[in-house]
């Protein structure tokens, strides 16, 4: 049974994060709810399709292709991720090796899928590592995240993450990894045995390369390691279903997975570009024409 408040909510053309704002709750509520998976989901829902009729939101279906870009496609990849990440940050399991490692090409879903994870799991938390931070700076933007404090100096922080962790299990993804000096990852290998604070390191391929030229980061990785590949013509059809509530044959799929070179953000951008075609037409199917206007700019 399809969702009232997701439909509702794709009427009106409003992203997940736009309803959970007007409404009032978290985005991941309002996906749980559309997934129907909350605790007395049909309450909520028709209590959270009052109050977006109460704000002015009609529910007329307007023509046109409607994308929530916010979806997740639940890949072979995004599932190695969450096993991965399950693993490590389970209270219970073991903190040996307990660095995970999760790689790909930029544009295959990594940074997206880290920050839905930790959307979805409150044991676990996102930094993105900026280019040319030094060793404080990140250990302070991860003292934000576990204790949401940012103490001034190195031992200040080491103490805060010491004092955190002996209380409770936190999973901290740090993403871009790949730009990390060696220096930072081998103080984040000490972090991770001194606080008994688990890390998974996202980035581009050159980090593994360059954890595998130290012993003793190299020691410390989990396996296995987590590869994000190329998206393929069935998660094309998977992320329209999901996106859009249209379902796509194969060849059309196989057009859009070539033209965005297996990238799911150019995926996604590409499904904008459709979605903006589709309103003007007022046509809600991805048509011949469509795809040609889309190979063409």
């Amino acid at each position: 049974m399809e969702s009232t408040l997701r439909t509702y909510i794709e009427s009106n053309r409003l992203s997940m994060q736009e309803a959970a704002r007007i409404i009032g709750v978290d985005k991941s509520q309002i996906v749980k709810i559309c997934q129907q998976t909350y605790p007395n989901w049909q309450d909520k829902e028709t209590e959270y399709v009052a109050k977006l009729r109460s704000a002015g939101y009609t529910s007329i279906i307007p023509q046109g292709i409607i994308i929530d870009t916010d979806v997740l496609v639940l890949t072979p990849s995004v599932d190695r991720f969450q096993a991965l990440a399950d693993d490590l940050s389970d209270p219970a399991g073991t903190m040996s090796s307990s660095i995970g490692m999760a790689i790909g090409t930029a544009e295959r879903g990594k940074t997206h899928t880290a920050k839905w994870y930790c959307q979805n799991n409150p044991n676990a938390a996102y930094v993105l590592y900026v280019d040319g931070s030094t060793q404080v700076q990140l250990l302070r933007d991860i003292c934000e995240v576990v204790a949401h404090t940012r103490p001034y100096s190195f031992g200040a922080c080491i103490t805060t993450l010491e004092e955190s962790c002996r209380y409770s299990r936190r999973l901290i993804i740090i993403d871009e990894a790949d730009k990390l000096p060696v220096k930072h990852l081998e103080m984040l290998r000490g972090i991770n045995e001194r606080c008994q604070l688990p890390l998974l390191l996202v980035g581009e391929e050159g980090l593994k390369t360059k954890t595998d030229r130290v012993p003793r980061l190299r020691s410390r990785i989990r396996n296995p390691i987590v590869l994000f590949a190329r998206a393929q013509s069935v998660d094309v059809v998977a992320y329209y279903h999901e996106a859009a509530g249209i379902d796509i044959n194969f060849d059309t799929a196989d057009k859009l997975a070539r033209h965005a070179d297996g990238g799911f953000r150019s995926i996604v951008n590409d499904s904008i570009a459709i979605s903006k075609m589709a309103k003007a037409s007022g046509l809600s199917t991805i048509t011949d024409n469509m795809l040609d206007k889309l190979c063409a700019a």
